[in-house]
């Protein structure tokens, strides 16, 4: 017996669950397939921060749209995203003040509740912070973390209630084509026939592009993580916070942990395969990137380093993802290089893909997909955003 679908969703990480989820709740018959478990990709080492802090009206929407989903998750979803509320503060110095003032206007022209803080003010939120040398800072409260895992899994079961199928350990090895129009996808499981693909395989994107004569701009790169123990009694840092003037991010993980990471788009290694790369933190990152995290938490000096890891970007030449038709009326469909912000976007991405897929006259609550379009890259009008950071959009 031939297996048929209305859409073939390729990934199953947080993107390729939102989308599947959102389709078949719009009476689509989806299979979703994994070649290995889900959020065994990117998505399973994401820092998974929640902030609506973006350059582009669009992005802070999707931001914000996807904050509201975490904020409600049991109701919208079901099951937990495990979300923490703990705010989101951003640090900048002067080259970056200009920039600061206008992502906070434009976001608080979509609806983010976010505000440009004094020094006084942030060492009211972050006593055992030292910001001598910065120029402004701002406030998100909304902001926090969730567990990416625990997401993903929830959104899975969310969209199998809606009548998907989750084939895990099923890798699809082919896209087949007929006069131009997707005819199915071949797996390690058998032939699946349908109209329509969602490629949401993120790194692993380029690689079912490439035979269809589809060159997609996404490298895999590699992004470390460091994890610091605060000895009890000392100050650590309590809400998720950016700071540009020593280029890191870093959270709570838990009761006494400290996550970190890097903002600089520099600090990320080319990965020839996937499949295969370094997932340990190097000795050296651990120690400088602590460095900076005590510089600006002094009582941080006396934190146990707890190792760390690395995780995944597919990065685009714009930081920006793509997720659009290529080429138009194929059938096929890409939503990949997210460029490290694929998590915390992904509930508006999965909204964003069934639009695309059911191709809805209007975009939904005004999650226009055009900015992501493929073509832009071509036509030399990648995204840009209002700082030297790409990582933070």
């Amino acid at each position: 017996m031939q297996t048929t679908a209305d859409v073939v969703v390729i990934g199953g990480g947080v993107t390729g669950t939102n989308a599947a989820f959102q389709l078949a709740a719009r009476g689509m018959r989806v299979i979703l397939t994994e070649k290995k478990f889900l959020a065994a990709g990117s998505t399973g080492r994401s820092s998974a921060v929640i902030r609506q802090h973006y350059s582009n009206e669009i992005t802070a929407r999707m931001a914000l749209y996807s904050l509201r989903v975490f904020q409600h998750f049991g109701e919208v979803v079901g099951g937990s995203a495990d979300f923490v509320n703990t705010g989101f503060v951003v640090l900048v110095s002067g080259k970056d003040e200009n920039g600061l003032r206008e992502n906070i206007a434009l976001q608080q022209g979509v609806g983010i509740q976010t505000q440009i803080i004094t020094p006084e003010e942030l060492r009211e939120l972050e006593p055992s912070i030292t910001a001598t040398e910065l120029v402004a800072a701002a406030y998100e409260p909304e902001g926090g973390y969730a567990d990416p895992a625990a997401t993903t899994a929830s959104v899975a079961q969310a969209a199998r209630g809606k009548g998907a199928e989750i084939w895990q350990e099923t890798p699809a090895t082919r896209i087949v084509m007929e006069h131009g129009r997707v005819a199915g996808v071949e797996t390690t499981r058998g032939m699946i026939s349908t109209p329509n693909v969602v490629n949401c395989a993120n790194a692993w994107a380029p690689g079912l592009c490439a035979p269809l004569g589809i060159s997609l701009p996404v490298t895999p790169e590699r992004h470390q993580i460091a994890m610091f123990q605060q000895l009890p009694g000392l100050g650590k840092p309590g809400h998720v916070i950016a700071d540009f003037a020593h280029q890191v991010y870093y959270r709570p993980e838990g009761k006494a942990l400290t996550l970190i990471g890097s903002v600089s788009p520099h600090n990320g290694d080319t990965i020839a395969d996937p499949d295969q790369y370094n997932t340990s933190a190097d000795d050296t990152f651990i120690a400088e990137i602590g460095g900076l995290l005590t510089e600006r938490h002094p009582a941080m000096a006396n934190a146990l380093s707890k190792g760390g890891y690395a995780g995944m970007y597919a990065v685009t030449p714009d930081w920006h993802p793509i997720i659009d038709e290529i080429p138009a009326d194929s059938g096929f469909f890409v939503a990949a290089g997210f460029s490290g912000h694929g998590f915390k976007l992904s509930p508006a991405v999965g909204v964003m893909i069934a639009d695309m897929v059911t191709r809805a006259s209007e975009p939904t609550a005004q999650l226009d997909r055009a900015l992501f379009r493929f073509a832009r890259f071509a036509e030399g009008k990648p995204v840009q955003g209002k700082y030297a950071y790409s990582i933070i959009g």
